[in-house]
């Protein structure tokens, strides 16, 4: 009975095969840009976890309010001044028990000189290893990376590098900083405002070659690293705690671990994935009023041909499942390939945000994922429409009296 069923619903498709084609594309739509929006998704998590789970081992000890502070400059104190660790900060984290490693992290203010015009740059000072650590990940656009042993050598942003003097500065370039003379090592590529951790505006240069161009040590932040990770984040409240006691202050510092910024991360991309899924859900609850319109006008150009069904011996549950096969095949499809299409479109967007918009891959190429969870998701959600889309008018068509059905013309 089935067969018979599934046999007369794919002729009806075929005989009105330009209004079942346009009904297909529009499921295909919705289920391409879930697919793709929730592949974009996973792999930006994927992307993301990968890169912060290397340093979970990692601790970043910030004046204020934690990381974002750090990250955007925010280290002034309740009177306007800003606020620096000292050297005891460092000597009393150095006793907290399974810590491995210290590194701390400079930053100041310096006047550079390129070809006769002067800039106010940001001065940013610390260790080979520790430069790896925070912005290994980052890209440049030309040059490299500072390494052990170099001197009056420094790394600058993309704004430093192109925007800050009248001619731009490319790697081997001379750079007058405070008088004295630094070679450009690297440029970082342009990141604009779709990257946590500028670098845009950024002069870094080594600890040792800030401490002597400045004269000063004024630690902005300590990257710590521990032998242990699971005792990460005890040690962290052991190095936020000191620190608060040396300053009289319990909100002094904040010690955070990569572990709760990847939790936190991982948290606000979910949020993100699931508003753009129900955004793309839109395209769905359009497909499905466009599925019962089309069976409705299906039902109507259909109805003396439902009376002769029906006249013959045809019951309502033969006439509506008829229908609703009908629906559903329509969507099945259209879910299938809507999958297809998807695939490869969470490749071109991935391509577009890589491409075009600056910043949002960071140093990681981005990589869709689809996943199995995904495709059986799209497939039921589409079946799941089809059916209820044409239940309506599946209904309608069986309640049709089959003399005047048969009399309709």
């Amino acid at each position: 009975m089935f067969r018979d069923h599934f046999r007369l619903a794919l002729k009806n498709l075929r005989a009105r095969l330009s209004r079942s084609i346009l009904t297909l594309l529009g499921i295909s739509i919705g289920i391409m840009a879930i697919i793709s929006l929730m592949g974009l998704g996973e792999g930006m998590q994927q992307a993301v976890t990968g890169e912060l789970s290397s340093l979970s081992d990692t601790i970043i000890v910030s004046v204020g309010g934690g990381i974002l502070d750090m990250m955007y400059g925010r280290t002034a104190s309740s009177n306007g001044e800003t606020e620096y660790f000292t050297e005891r900060d460092i000597a009393d984290i150095e006793r907290v028990q399974g810590i491995k490693e210290i590194s701390p992290e400079l930053s100041g203010n310096g006047i550079a000189r390129y070809n006769g015009k002067d800039a106010i740059v940001s001065l940013t000072g610390m260790d080979t290893d520790t430069m790896i650590v925070q912005y290994g990940r980052e890209k440049l656009e030309s040059g490299s990376f500072l390494t052990e042993g170099d001197q009056n050598k420094i790394l600058i942003g993309y704004s430093i590098a192109h925007e800050s003097f009248d001619d731009d500065i490319s790697p081997g370039g001379r750079l007058l900083i405070n008088g004295e003379k630094f070679y450009v090592a690297g440029i970082f590529a342009e990141q604009g405002m779709g990257s946590m951790t500028s670098t845009d505006s950024l002069v870094l240069l080594t600890s040792r070659d800030f401490k002597k161009l400045t004269g000063e040590s004024n630690i902005s932040s300590i990257i710590v690293r521990v032998y242990d990770v699971n005792e990460v984040e005890s040690i962290a409240d052991s190095i936020e705690q000191a620190i608060n006691e040396n300053h009289g202050d319990e909100d002094f510092a904040s010690a955070t671990t990569m572990s709760s910024i990847l939790a936190t991360i991982q948290n606000i991309m979910a949020i993100i994935q699931l508003v753009l899924v129900a955004i793309a859900s839109i395209a769905l609850i359009v497909a499905s009023i466009g599925i019962m319109n089309t069976m409705l006008t299906s039902v109507m150009e259909r109805t003396r041909e439902i009376g002769i069904m029906k006249a013959i011996g045809a019951t309502n549950n033969d006439i509506m499942s008829i229908f609703i096969i009908e629906g559903m095949l329509v969507s099945s499809v259209g879910g299938v390939i809507g999958i297809v299409l998807g695939i490869f479109g969470s490749k071109t967007l991935s391509f577009i945000l890589e491409n075009f918009f600056v910043g949002m891959g960071g140093g990681t190429a981005l990589e869709p994922i689809v996943t199995a969870t995904s495709v059986i998701l799209a497939v039921s959600v589409s079946l799941i429409v089809g059916g209820f889309s044409s239940l309506y008018p599946a209904w309608k068509a069986a309640r049709m009296s089959p003399v005047e059905a048969v009399r309709y013309e």
